[in-house]
C-alpha cells in the first residue's frame, strides 16, 4: 500500500521551492525556445521548456534521493551526481544533434539550435540544484548569444537568421 504522507514529503526542499524551480526552468526555457521558434528553427519552443523542466526535475530528484538514502542509512556510493549530470547532458546532446541538418547546397543549419537545447538542459540542471545565479548568468549569456548573434549575422554576413519555411 502507498504511504501518501511519505510519497508527498520532500527531504531537501519545500513544495514552494520545488514549484519555484519548475516555474523558473519553464520561463527560461520558454524564452529561449521562443527565439528559436520565431526564427523557424528545427526545434520549437515546447522542446526547450520540456528539456529545461525535465533536467530541473532530474536534479531535484537526485538531491531528494541522496537525502532519502542518507536518512535510511544506505550507502551513498551508489548515487554519483557526476554520473547523473553526464547522463542527462549526453541524452540532451542526442536531441540537439537531431536539430542539425545538412542541406543539399552544402550548408549546415541548426547548430545554434542544437547547442541551445543542450544549454537549456544545463540551465535546467542549475535551477534544479538551486543555483539560481548560475542559471541566471547562463540564461543571460545564452539568450544574448541567440538574439545578438542573429543580429550580427544580418549585419556582418548579410544573412537572415530566420529559416525559410518550405
Amino acid at each position: 500500500m502507498i504511504d501518501f504522507e511519505t510519497a508527498l514529503t520532500l527531504n531537501y526542499i519545500s513544495i514552494g521551492e520545488l514549484v519555484f524551480r519548475i516555474i523558473l526552468a519553464m520561463a527560461f526555457g520558454l524564452i529561449l525556445g521562443i527565439d528559436r521558434d520565431a526564427k523557424n528553427k528545427p526545434i520549437d519552443f515546447r522542446a526547450f521548456v520540456l528539456v529545461s523542466v525535465t533536467t530541473c526535475l532530474v536534479m531535484v530528484l537526485t538531491q531528494e534521493l541522496h537525502l532519502s538514502l542518507a536518512a535510511e542509512g544506505n550507502s551513498l556510493s551508489a548515487l554519483d551526481y557526476a554520473k547523473v549530470i553526464a547522463g542527462v547532458l549526453t541524452g540532451i546532446g542526442f536531441l540537439g544533434a537531431g536539430a542539425i541538418i545538412h542541406k543539399s547546397d552544402d550548408r549546415v543549419i541548426g547548430t545554434a539550435t542544437g547547442a541551445s537545447i543542450w544549454a537549456a538542459g544545463g540551465m535546467g540542471m542549475a535551477i534544479g540544484f538551486g543555483f539560481y545565479m548560475i542559471a541566471l548568468a547562463a540564461f543571460i549569456a545564452i539568450a544574448s548569444t541567440l538574439i545578438l548573434g542573429g543580429l550580427c549575422m544580418k549585419v556582418f554576413q548579410g544573412k537572415d537568421d530566420k529559416e525559410k519555411l518550405g
